[in-house]
């Protein structure tokens, strides 16, 4: 009997380690390195979760930071595990998983899909000077613009015309507060050309993504915006173009009958006496090569009745340069300050001859 109540404690304790043993064998192998999947496909700008059975101490090599951003969160349900991907751009890189509990590794293939920008687009590719060029954003595949998606992709979208000064900020994206869109813009061209107008984003200082697209813009009409056959009428008003850039004077133009003769009239919005001669001066020496006749060398009073009709609008103002051009007489004039609106402007009629 004293043999038997000896040897049973020193079996017990046998079993008992054996089974702790057994339990950590079963563990080691339940708990190894799974994957959801080994590759993977994500949108620029978008994310994509792989979820997978891993320890704690996991960590990732990404070979291309430039491509993706990773980042491993543990403690879902146990030893289960996410990897969360981010696009940044296009290509493809690999993310090495290292679980350093069981010292397993395993690759996951990433490839990071192109984010659809929006393209430039313009309701009529030719126009005339003067005339308004609506331009507006659009995607290919037909999918919305979303700000949102854009802000994760760059910090802003510029329209630039090449050759011309200034810019306009489609899309600016600076904080959460401070997100603005716009989907549709006009601008008014001064000067016939071919011009190529660009898209650019930006990131971090760097052009990411550019389309350009060509427009023509002509000089058809008999004077700026103007047929004189359309003229039966005065106008009531003075019309401004609209300039995004910033690029052009301040023009302003309005219309009527002299008499029987259609008119046109140009001013410049708000610049004062001397600026308004030079700005009118220069805008239509660019446009039509300087004055056929100037004061400085001409009898302008002569000139100013033989080219202009008797019923003229302004019969009394200084003439000051006179362009002669195929279907209009175009004069610069100075009113007096008995005028209602003294300073310099121009004046054009049907050329007659």
């Amino acid at each position: 009997m004293k043999m038997k109540l000896f040897f049973l404690p020193v079996l017990l304790s046998v079993l008992t380690i054996s089974v702790v043993s057994c339990s950590k064998d079963d563990d080691k192998l339940e708990y190894h390195l799974v994957f959801s999947k080994s590759s993977c496909e994500v949108m620029q700008g978008s994310s994509v979760t792989i979820d997978l059975t891993a320890h704690e101490n996991t960590t990732l090599d990404i070979k291309n930071s430039d491509i993706i951003d990773a980042v491993y969160t543990w403690g879902f349900d146990e030893y289960k595990a996410k990897i969360e991907i981010k696009g940044k751009q296009k290509g493809e890189t690999e993310i090495v998983v290292t679980d350093h509990e069981t010292g397993e590794s395993a690759t996951v293939t990433v490839t990071v899909k192109e984010f659809q920008m929006p393209c430039l687009a313009v309701k009529q590719l030719k126009g005339n000077i003067f005339d308004l060029m609506n331009f507006y954003l659009y995607n290919e595949d037909s999918k919305p613009i979303n700000s949102s998606s854009l802000s994760t992709i760059c910090d802003s979208i510029v329209w630039t015309i090449d050759g011309v000064n200034g810019s306009f900020r489609v899309f600016e994206h600076e904080d959460w507060v401070s997100t603005h869109l716009t989907f549709e813009w006009g601008h008014c061209f001064k000067y016939s050309g071919d011009y190529k107008t660009n898209l650019t984003a930006w990131k971090d200082n760097k052009a990411i993504y550019r389309h350009q697209l060509d427009i023509t813009i002509t000089d058809e009409k008999d004077f700026l915006a103007y047929n004189w056959s359309d003229i039966i009428k005065d106008s009531q008003a003075f019309t401004g173009y609209a300039d995004v850039l910033n690029s052009s004077p301040g023009l302003i133009t309005t219309y009527g009958l002299s008499g029987t003769a259609p008119f046109a009239e140009v001013r410049v919005f708000g610049s004062d006496f001397v600026q308004s001669y030079h700005t009118l001066y220069d805008f239509f020496c660019g446009l039509y090569s300087s004055p056929t006749y100037t004061d400085k060398t001409h009898k302008m009073w002569q000139l100013y009745d033989e080219l202009f009709s008797e019923q003229k609008e302004y019969p009394n103002a200084y003439p000051v340069a006179i362009w002669v051009e195929e279907r209009a007489n175009i004069v610069l004039l100075l009113l007096d300050e008995s005028t209602e609106s003294p300073g310099y402007l121009i004046y054009a009629e049907p050329n007659r001859l």
